[in-house]
């Protein structure tokens, strides 16, 4: 039987799943919801193409060596449709007028996460927007590939281990493809997310129209929960009922390898990365820029990679410090902390008996106190990014 990597370090990039040409390994979500992979003994013939697929097994270095500069980012046409400056729009527009193909991470119609292929603008905005889970790979690379070989020019954006994966999948490189690894955190499962969805559901009536679910403003820059409904109604989730974030933003529930993940650094797997620019001008080089609309991170780690960022039209770019991008964003360049309470919260998250204020009363995840109600109140009465704008305004007097 092959030896793929264990549950602590398998991440779950479907890679072994996606080169067997006999159909023996397929990906199932284990008993915390992760997925991974499992091997039929029936099908397998031990031809070990999994193992020299793996990232994590067959130890191929497939990072590019980073510059000392990065970029400050926003596109003109899509900033205000994005969750920070819009730079994985700007690439993609241009891989679609040269007739290729753009794969990302976009929301099936029972909110389950998934890649995805698309060939036109339009469908370019279902890539838009974090979304704070790991997606499901299916047979995304075996399209990558079939794409590949036509000839066609392919952009694959996804987490840094799931673009290792990719890269690992093929064995070789091709002059066609540009890859784009997001700054990752940590992901939690598709099943921790439904469940937290169901338990939303449940906790009152106004969230019971759940179609679709909204982490960031997309008109302001920063995290703002909104549930949506079938009729297209934006609820904003705060408190208790925003239990999924606050877990998130504590580390508390994602995939074990994440917490040792072997593809973070300054040093990337993507021919391009890309974050929020947070911190942005609050040390050394001052920015003298509006940022309240998002500044997307961009980094440029290869030829191909530059090409196309220097290559964006209607877009804001200015070079910065590789020291100003690592100051705020930490993930960048390391894993999040494993909380002593991870194991406990999923489980909790995964349990259909428990609501998600039982939970808080358990773990004490949420923010309490003065300042939190009153934010939460703002949030809820809209005047939350007035408010922002105005103290950030006055910070700079």
């Amino acid at each position: 039987m092959p030896e793929l990597a264990t549950p602590q370090t398998c991440t779950g990039c479907a890679a072994c799943d996606n080169i067997c040409p006999h159909s023996a390994i397929t990906i199932k979500s284990d008993s915390e919801g992760f997925l991974m992979p499992v091997v039929s003994p029936d099908k397998c013939v031990e031809c070990k193409l999994c193992e020299k697929a793996c990232p994590i097994v067959n130890g191929k270095d497939l990072k590019h060596k980073h510059k000392d500069y990065v970029y400050a980012f926003w596109d003109n046409a899509t900033r205000t449709k994005s969750s920070s400056g819009g730079a994985f729009s700007a690439v993609a527009r241009q891989i679609i007028d040269r007739g290729g193909v753009v794969y990302g991470a976009a929301w099936l119609d029972n909110l389950q996460l998934c890649h995805i292929r698309c060939t036109d603008h339009q469908s370019l905005a279902a890539f838009r927007g974090s979304k704070y889970l790991q997606s499901a790979i299916g047979d995304t690379f075996r399209q990558v590939r079939s794409d590949l070989r036509e000839g066609r020019m392919v952009l694959f954006t996804g987490t840094p281990c799931q673009v290792a994966g990719l890269r690992s999948f093929l064995f070789k490189p091709f002059e066609n493809l540009v890859t784009i690894d997001i700054v990752c955190h940590g992901v939690p499962s598709n099943v921790l997310f439904g469940n937290y969805i169901a338990k939303l559901k449940e906790s009152g009536s106004r969230y019971r129209d759940i179609t679709g679910f909204q982490f960031r403003n997309l008109t302001r820059w920063g995290f703002a929960l909104a549930a949506i409904t079938k009729n297209h109604k934006r609820i904003p989730v705060t408190g208790v009922d925003n239990l999924y974030m606050e877990a998130f933003n504590k580390a508390s529930t994602f995939r074990k390898s994440c917490y040792e993940c072997r593809f973070n650094g300054t040093t990337r797997v993507g021919d391009i990365t890309i974050a929020d620019f947070w911190g942005l001008g609050r040390q050394g080089t001052p920015f003298n820029h509006d940022v309240s609309e998002g500044v997307s991170l961009v980094m440029a780690n290869t030829p191909g990679g530059e090409e196309l960022i220097l290559g964006a039209k209607d877009c804001f770019i200015e070079k910065r410090s590789l020291e100003e991008a690592i100051k705020f964003n930490h993930n960048l360049v390391g894993s999040s902390r494993r909380p002593a309470n991870r194991d406990g919260v999923i489980e909790s998250f995964n349990n259909p008996d428990l609501s998600l204020k039982e939970i808080n009363g358990r773990f004490h995840i949420t923010p309490s106190g003065a300042s939190a109600t009153l934010k939460n109140l703002l949030i809820r009465s809209g005047l939350f990014w007035t408010a922002k704008s105005i103290l950030n305004k006055l910070r700079k007097l």
